[in-house]
């Protein structure tokens, strides 16, 4: 299958550094136009699972207003311009639960939403992580920074306890590597 043609694009709304959204004209394979294709281009994220040496996982607990509810989530944020995912990961993890690790399994790379676009998540596995400091999320929510057997996290994916597609796609991510 060929890719669409961008003929056109033209930003018709920005708040930088957060949100731009562009109209395209594009060319399908098929020979037809679209005039007015739009596309959300929200920042770039990394994630990161993190699992302890003992094999329990670190999750964040914390109010999060796109899903109007308190969640479980794993560390995440914005990758900063210049800076590469798997840094960003590793800076997440240490702002937001005081721990480091060395090794980064990647998880892979994805769009969430396959038309429109959306963001950008690049989701990473780290196995033996260890606590170095308290964390300094330096963010807007509050939260706090717990630990999960396999099993229990498997349990709070069935119960909705994720809140946000990022972290419960990440789990499913993960699973594959924990078995």
């Amino acid at each position: 299958m060929d890719p669409w043609k961008i003929l056109k694009e033209e930003t018709v709304f920005e708040a930088a550094p957060y949100v731009r959204v562009v109209q395209q004209a594009v060319a399908l394979p098929d020979g037809r136009t679209v005039d007015d294709f739009y596309q959300v281009h929200l920042n770039s994220f990394a994630l990161i699972v993190p699992v302890l040496e003992d094999g329990r996982i670190l999750v964040i607990r914390s109010y999060k207003h796109g899903a109007g509810k308190v969640v479980l989530s794993f560390p995440a944020g914005f990758v900063d311009e210049g800076e590469q995912p798997d840094d960003a990961a590793r800076r997440e993890l240490m702002e937001e639960t005081g721990h480091r690790c060395d090794e980064l399994i990647s998880l892979g790379r994805y769009v969430d939403n396959g038309n429109q676009r959306g963001s950008e998540g690049h989701f990473f596995l780290s196995k033996e992580c260890q606590w170095e400091r308290d964390p300094d999320a330096g963010d807007l929510e509050e939260m706090s920074v717990e630990t999960r057997s396999v099993e229990e996290l498997d349990a709070a994916l069935d119960r909705g306890e994720f809140g946000i597609v990022h972290s419960a796609a990440a789990w499913a991510f993960a699973r594959r590597h924990l078995i």
